[in-house]
């Protein structure tokens, strides 16, 4: 441990050397940086997939290139980039050279972009006329309820349609927009959910009108309800007063949404027969047909699950009709014996 404080001394000095020396030098080093494209005239778009960042070598000082790289590795994007100006730009192919009046890295003024030996750097765009068009959108969610509950009806999206905005060449091959894709399970109460959208496939450089949308889900609890004394129609083509139903009303139990019954009387059911129906099956009885008479904006093939008629079957009966007896049965034997001695003594 002999002179330690003299060998601390020489340590730091040779730090201080160091640190000095590189600080006199200039380095460079290949970044990867994002591309952007600015002052774009409001009739274009962009209608090809341009690269979204790019390699290129910059130099400077040492300890301003270790800032530099060590807030390009976190992805602060604001750090520099490569802006390309599209103000001149027209429709159709054009090509774009970079040089360092692109590099923008306001913060690292001592940071020099480096122009490549012996070659052209340099983007490819396709430039198209600016549309707009309503996108449809596609759920790619699954909702499920919890056993005993059930989905009156299909889960509503708002909006159905997207509004987007991008080259006439990209959007014209667009047909749909899906959504991420979910699973809700064992749901028991209606709720909006916010689904984000999916852009995996979207093509570069165009603009929807929301990122995410709401879907609308109304959840019932099953229930059973009593309808007594549903009259039962005879319809069809018969002689009226010919044939009759027996019973002529019956019950009916009808298995749906808890809210969808309550809003429901017997006037909102209606049972019938078609009179041709026993001679087409041959058969005396019959089930009535069912036909429910609700709201409009009630799903009629979700939110009702089941109908049980009591009895289950309804009987035709016809009628005997009595001919009329004619004028001519009831004359006597008087009758025409006195018409015939009239004639003789004529």
């Amino acid at each position: 441990m002999k002179h330690i404080g003299l060998k601390i001394t020489a340590f730091i000095f040779a730090i201080a050397l160091w640190l000095y020396v590189m600080s006199l030098n200039s380095f460079q080093v290949t970044v990867e940086l994002p591309v952007r494209l600015v002052k774009l005239p409001e009739m274009l778009a962009v209608a090809s997939k341009p690269p979204q960042t790019l390699q290129v070598k910059v130099e400077g000082e040492a300890f301003d290139l270790m800032r530099f790289r060590s807030r390009l590795r976190t992805g602060d994007s604001s750090v520099a980039s490569i802006v390309l100006d599209l103000q001149n730009a027209e429709l159709g192919a054009t090509r774009k050279h970079v040089t360092a009046k692109n590099f923008v890295a306001q913060n690292y003024p001592n940071i020099k972009f480096v122009e490549p030996d012996n070659q052209l750097m340099f983007i490819d765009l396709e430039l198209d006329t600016r549309i707009q068009r309503n996108i449809p959108v596609r759920s790619n969610v699954t909702f499920n309820t919890a056993a005993g509950y059930l989905l009156s009806d299909e889960p509503k999206l708002s909006p159905e349609f997207v509004t987007v905005s991008g080259a006439r060449n990209a959007l014209t091959r667009m047909i749909e927009i899906p959504t991420d894709s979910l699973d809700f399970d064992t749901l028991k109460t209606g709720k909006k959910y916010t689904i984000p959208l999916n852009f995996d496939l979207f093509p570069a450089y165009v603009t929807p009108s929301d990122s995410s949308i709401s879907i609308i889900v109304d959840v019932q609890k099953i229930a059973t309800k009593k309808f007594e004394k549903i009259p039962v129609q005879l319809i069809g083509i018969y002689e009226k007063g010919s044939a009759k139903l027996v019973p002529d009303s019956v019950d009916i139990e009808i298995t749906g949404g808890e809210r969808v019954l309550d809003s429901m009387t017997n006037e909102n059911v209606e049972l019938f027969i078609e009179y041709n129906r026993f001679a087409i099956e041959d058969v005396d009885s019959l089930p009535p047909t069912v036909k429910l008479k609700l709201n409009t904006n009630v799903n009629r093939e979700m939110s009702i699950k089941a109908t049980q008629i009591i009895p289950d079957k309804v009987s035709l009966v016809k009628k005997v009709v009595k001919p009329a007896a004619s004028s001519e049965t009831n004359k006597t034997n008087e009758d025409y014996g006195e018409e015939e001695d009239e004639e003789d003594e004529e």
